[in-house]
């Protein structure tokens, strides 16, 4: 199966809820531990917008869908996710101005749908509880905090616990803790959703994961294979927002 089934399930984001906001505030720093993790979320810190080209593929119990993909962001939270044909023509276009959720099927007749929402959260797409601004994050190889959070350092692992709600964040990094391997979240001590972030590369002077793995244990997912990646281009809200074909 390929893109025609990915077309279906992106439907299924106009219905889906808000997400916490993400904090812009790394700590600071008064432990080893803190420390560490400020100087890891300051990693691409002028790294404002990009761009970039690549394939997606989800799988469920029931198999997998794959398609190409190319998509702009900005860190702020918006985003705009373009699903390819063979011809290199988007089949089906989605937008989030940081206000209003867009998408258009080119082939579906149901003409131009929009939503009114704030970070919206992924699940019903994917079967992984990941916001739009999580996905961006993790795109321009940074990662997620949220306010309200106690750190400790256990080797090569961090372990953040945010607020009284029970949210863990698990952060492994490679041996020389330059680079994070992977992010986990967990409610209480149920996992939500796994990041596995891997062959890194420099892009003008930016680290940036080439291969991505959303999963939450379960048989469901979603791979991204970044093909090509151009950080801070030129965009414009304009960009953001989807008008009517």
């Amino acid at each position: 199966m390929r893109c025609k089934g990915v077309l279906s399930l992106l439907a299924l984001i106009l219905l889906i809820a808000c997400h916490p906001r993400i904090s812009t505030d790394p700590g600071d720093g008064s432990t080893p531990a803190e420390r560490l993790l400020a100087g890891l979320y300051t990693n691409n810190q002028n790294l404002k917008t990009f761009k970039g080209i690549g394939e997606i593929r989800l799988w469920q119990a029931s198999g997998f869908q794959t398609a190409r993909a190319a998509w702009m962001a900005t860190l702020d939270g918006r985003i705009r996710i373009e699903i390819l044909g063979p011809a290199g023509r988007p089949l089906i276009k989605l937008a989030y101005d940081g206000k209003t959720l867009y998408w258009f099927q080119a082939s579906s007749g149901d003409g131009l749908r929009q939503k009114r929402i704030r970070n919206p959260n992924l699940a019903r797409l994917i079967d992984v509880p990941l916001s739009t601004h999580e996905l961006i994050f993790f795109l321009a190889g940074k990662f997620p905090l949220y306010e309200n959070r106690q750190v400790a350092l256990d080797a090569d692992q961090l372990e953040l616990t945010h607020g009284p709600g029970g949210l863990r964040e698990t952060i492994r990094l490679a041996q020389d803790h330059e680079e994070v391997e992977s992010v986990s979240f967990y409610a209480g001590e149920k996992l939500r959703y796994k990041t596995e972030l891997s062959d890194y590369r420099q892009e003008d002077g930016f680290s940036i994961p080439f291969r991505l793995v959303f999963s939450t244990g379960a048989a469901a997912g979603l791979e991204i294979r970044v093909e090509r990646f151009w950080p801070n281009t030129a965009v414009s809200s304009r960009q953001f927002v989807i008008g009517p074909e």
